[in-house]
């Protein structure tokens, strides 16, 4: 049985280096309340390693198509390394994927480098700890390296189900290379036992995505219209189809929400396919001028904030921000296809297998709102993870969380 948050022993005192390493813009927002709960301890010390999609910068064109309707002009190019220093860190970069090089292929080259630079880094550091975050290829690349050079990895979001482009088996793969396992959800903690590893090492937490979304507050209805007083949020990340094929499908969903009503659509993350989409962004943009905004990149704050403006009717799209985020916020999602397949559900969303295949239905459920409404009741946990996880870095007895580990059968 998975420990409850903060239920370890304490240590001799000394103060743990822990080193924790983000990839993307979206992960950066789970982990920057663990980093400023780390940050709060007197007996830590916080290194941060930033590097993978972080350093990519899109193509010209593709940022004057997401941004010329907001801005009517080209954008600053700056990469979403920028959110992460201005918090107040001084990352240490590493490079992984490089602009240009798309495909499954192209990860696995990237995910290569990760490992080689991550190891540089790991050796100049010397942490005690390396915390990584869910599934992605930088997770995968500094928990291998980590873990083969004798450094005890934290996984936070482990144990989940959600099968992504490689997310499934990645997300596995980290959960046995690493020393300290934080689960999100009472399932997650406990299919984390039935993948073999020791209850001892197991610790319920919850998800750092819910830390913090009460203190922000709801757009102004000015604010609001600035971001195109949306009706519906579109976030869709490819799910490793071709670039067409991806491209097809977002054009099917972003059409039927515009027929609809208002949309602000933000720009995919960096997977195989995500051109696709963003053409598809592109296209809809320029057809649907008054009724569509696009960005490529909202803070999470402004992000939140947004999503509690009461003109919001719902997030459509596969982001795991539709299925945690918005279940704690009461706010509706419209998950659409895979990518998100096997992860727990609460009742603020419904489910449509494509664009052509359940979503008019689930949009239809749109206009009964009195059918719908979403409880903000759901399985992660009362905010707090963040300072749980905190806890434990500091306290764990490493006898407990030793580098030899053991299959439980």
């Amino acid at each position: 049985m998975a420990r409850r948050g903060g239920d370890c022993a304490v240590n001799d005192g000394k103060r743990r280096k822990i080193a924790v390493v983000t990839g993307t813009r979206a992960e950066w927002g789970l982990l920057s309340p663990v980093c400023d709960a780390i940050v709060s301890r007197g007996d830590l010390a916080l290194e941060v390693c930033a590097g993978g999609a972080h350093l990519l910068q899109p193509p010209v064109a593709e940022d004057r198509a997401l941004h010329r309707a907001v801005f009517g002009e080209p954008p600053p190019f700056e990469p979403t390394i920028i959110w992460v220093e201005s918090s107040g860190h001084r990352p240490h970069r590493f490079e992984m994927q490089r602009a240009g090089e798309t495909g499954r292929l192209a990860d696995a080259a990237a995910l290569g480098r990760g490992v080689s630079a991550l190891t540089e880094i790991f050796a100049r550091l010397a942490p005690d700890i390396v915390v990584v975050l869910g599934d992605r290829i930088e997770a995968f690349a500094a928990a291998s390296a980590a873990s083969i050079g004798g450094i005890r990895v934290a996984h936070i979001h482990g144990g989940d189900r959600a099968e992504g482009v490689a997310d499934e088996a990645m997300r596995h793969a980290i959960t046995k290379l690493a020393h300290i396992h934080f689960a999100a959800s009472a399932a997650s903690a406990a299919r984390i036992a039935r993948l073999g590893e020791d209850a001892a090492r197991i610790h319920l937490v919850g998800s750092p995505a819910v830390d913090g979304l009460g203190a922000i507050r709801p757009l102004s209805d000015h604010e609001y219209a600035e971001l195109g007083a949306p009706d519906f949020v579109f976030l869709m990340h490819p799910v490793g189809r071709p670039d067409a094929e991806e491209e097809r499908e977002a054009h099917a969903v972003l059409e039927a929400l515009a027929a609809r009503g208002r949309v602000t659509a933000l720009a995919p993350n960096s997977d195989p396919g995500r051109n696709g989409i963003a053409r598809a962004i592109e296209i809809v943009a320029e057809r649907r001028r008054t009724h569509f905004r696009a960005f490529r990149h909202i803070e999470r704050e402004l992000f939140i904030a947004l999503l509690k403006h009461p003109g919001v009717r719902a997030i459509v799209g596969n982001s795991s921000a539709g299925l945690i985020e918005c279940a704690a916020l009461g706010v509706r999602a419209v998950n659409i296809g895979s990518r998100q397949a096997g992860r727990e559900r609460a009742d603020n969303a419904r489910d449509a297998a494509s664009a052509w295949d359940g979503l008019a239905e689930a949009l239809d459920t749109l206009d009964t709102l009195d059918s719908w409404r979403p409880s903000g009741r759901h399985p992660y946990l009362e905010a707090g993870a963040s300072t749980r996880i905190a806890v434990i870095l500091a306290t764990c007895d490493f006898s407990v969380h030793g580098l030899a580990k053991r299959c439980t059968y």
